[in-house]
């Protein structure tokens, strides 16, 4: 192990040293700022060396002597008065090795630590899996264990901050870049790398529909700090496929997508098929709104949803549109049995042919509209049938365009795909998060952690609130209790932690955060109250780590993104030959 030789100062005497936290007595030419890490070593009474590691959290400076402000003129000016200028810093511990609940001893020297030495405060050689997430103020790595992400140690990570300011969505990125696009990606992933998938959820204009595209302001000075992170030529995403929501306007045969920033051919229009939406249960995904959740409209959708995939059969068609036809009563009458229970396509006249949302909506009017069906309404009071009917109604204008014969389902067949979803009401969103999150966590029952799956999403507050229930929130409470062990990991971000379910936010082993707002601290207590005050006034960039493995959270930057991260970054669509040629200047 290298001895650190950069001695700084020594522990203070004149105040209390505790297995937590000691201040230390700068000496006159040294330079220590907050971040910095510095190393204890004492020789105990029985010869063996022990050496305490931690992080510099606050800096502090007085006059010893001084007993009024005008003596400072007096002592550092004129000199007429005697006295001393005196400079220490807080010190956190991180790690004392050997592992003694000692506390350092006054006077004992201390130094910053280098090499070896920084690699043991920060627990490096006790990482399964280092990861590099950004530098610290020397622009030197810091590091994640992927072990307590991939589901191995723990799993999930949880990004807070505020608004605009945090770059929650933009670190986010940088952790799948690191994951998809570097050698040490390759490292952590291990032979599962090819066959691991991310999902991404676009909230924000068009700005992800672009990571496959040069970052058109990046410079050699932000490729430095990337090269300290070891990476030499960061670039794009390769690998990569953009899901755009189909047009509410476009004719009922064509695939036009909701999209301006990009051309038609580079988008691929995503929805689900009849066929898909009844056979995924995916009606009780329409009503996804955790604040306006009544017992009795689950009660019909959950049978609303059965009778459908009892009557549902293939169109002979084969453009994923259904004909429903009574099943009869010796069909099984509960939703997993009819779902396994195989039936024979029809012809479009052999029932009632359904190619989209509305013609299922339609349907429903009919059987439920006059009242005293038991088998589809469950027996509940005709207005909270009128009521589920108003409910379709309405979502059927804010989603209708999402169920159609004319749409791909969502398939992760590329490293990265980005599905957007920031166009369509809040009504639609609920819909696509909940239907892909069940679809991506249903796939994997059974297959084993690895490969790895990855899911974006920000904004979480608005799907898994704190109060009130819903189908969107379930799925999510079930992602974070369970899927580490199934390898579907959730990197979730919000303005406060404290408006997402505990269930998700306890979950997430990794916790990073951004600048946050001042009055939310007390959903942070796992910040020290300097890093809580700092944290407030962060610039963009600068983020927070805490780890199980680290016992003390430690800021970071990471560096600016080599791919565009919005339309802006990306150039102009409408001037194509002009953008590829500033792109291939870079």
């Amino acid at each position: 192990m290298n001895v650190a030789v950069n001695r700084v100062g020594l522990v203070d005497g004149s105040v209390r040293s505790t297995t937590r936290r000691f201040d230390v007595v700068l000496e006159a030419d040294s330079v220590v700022q907050l971040d910095d890490l510095v190393v204890v070593t004492q020789t105990l009474p029985d010869e063996r060396v022990l050496n305490h590691y931690g992080i510099v959290v606050e800096g502090s400076g007085r006059i010893e002597g001084a007993e009024m402000s005008s003596d400072t003129a007096r002592i550092t000016g004129d000199y007429t008065m005697p006295g001393s200028t005196s400079r220490c810093v807080t010190v956190q511990v991180l790690r004392t090795f050997e592992e003694l609940w000692i506390p350092p001893a006054p006077g004992s020297p201390v130094h910053l630590a280098e090499g070896d030495q920084r690699a043991m405060a920060l627990f490096a050689d006790q990482m399964a899996r280092p990861l590099p997430v950004g530098l610290d103020q020397h622009e030197r790595p810091i590091f994640l264990d992927f072990s307590f992400l991939n589901g191995e140690k723990g799993g999930h990570a949880s990004i807070s901050g505020i608004s605009g300011v945090a770059t929650k969505t933009s670190f986010a990125l940088f952790l799948l870049y690191m994951l998809f696009e570097t050698p040490h990606g390759d490292a952590v992933l291990g032979h599962h790398k090819p066959n691991t998938r991310a999902v991404v959820f676009n909230v924000k204009g068009e700005d992800l529909l672009h990571l496959d595209r040069p970052n058109r302001i990046f410079d050699e000075e932000k490729r430095r700090k990337w090269n300290a992170l070891g990476v030499p030529n960061p670039g794009v995403f390769h690998d990569v496929e953009f899901f755009v929501p189909r047009a509410r306007n476009a004719a009922d045969n064509t695939r036009v997508g909701d999209v301006e920033s990009r051309k038609q051919k580079d988008v691929t229009v995503y929805g689900w098929t009849p066929w898909e939406f009844v056979r995924g249960g995916l009606l009780r995904f329409c009503f996804g709104d955790a604040n306006d959740r009544n017992n009795q409209l689950s009660f019909i959708e959950q049978k609303v949803r059965a009778q459908l995939v009892r009557w549902a059969h293939r169109c002979t068609t084969d453009d994923g549109s259904i004909v429903l036809a009574d099943p009869g009563t010796d069909f099984p009458k509960t939703f997993e049995k009819a779902l396994q229970r195989p039936k024979p396509p029809l012809n479009p006249g052999d029932g009632v042919h359904v190619r989209d949302f509305g013609d299922i909506v339609d349907f429903l009017e009919t059987v439920l509209g006059g009242g005293n069906n038991s088998d589809w309404d469950a027996g509940v009071q005709v207005g909270t049938v009128h009521a589920f009917l108003r409910r379709l109604y309405a979502v059927s204008l804010r989603l209708g365009q999402l169920v159609s014969t004319n749409v791909t389902r969502v398939e992760l067949r590329h490293a990265v795909s980005v599905v957007d979803i920031h166009s369509l009401h809040d009504d639609a969103q609920r819909f696509v998060v909940g239907a892909l999150l069940f679809q991506v966590f249903d796939a994997k029952q059974g297959t084993g952690r690895e490969p790895l799956q990855f899911i974006v999403l920000d904004e979480l507050n608005k799907y898994a609130p704190r109060e009130g229930s819903s189908p969107i929130k379930e799925v999510l409470v079930d992602i974070a209790a369970r899927g580490r062990s199934l390898g579907v990991i959730l990197i979730g971000a919000q303005q406060s932690a404290g408006d997402v379910a505990k269930a998700i936010t306890t979950n997430a082993a990794i916790k990073i955060v951004g600048r946050l707002d001042a009055g939310s601290a007390d959903d942070y207590r796992f910040l020290s109250p300097e890093l809580q005050d700092r944290a407030s006034r962060f610039l963009p960039g600068t983020m927070i780590i805490d780890q199980p493995i680290v016992p003390a959270p430690i800021p970071f930057r990471y560096p600016f993104a080599a791919y565009a991260t919005n339309v802006n970054e990306a150039g102009d669509d409408d001037a194509p030959g002009e953008v590829e040629a500033l792109f291939d200047s870079l």
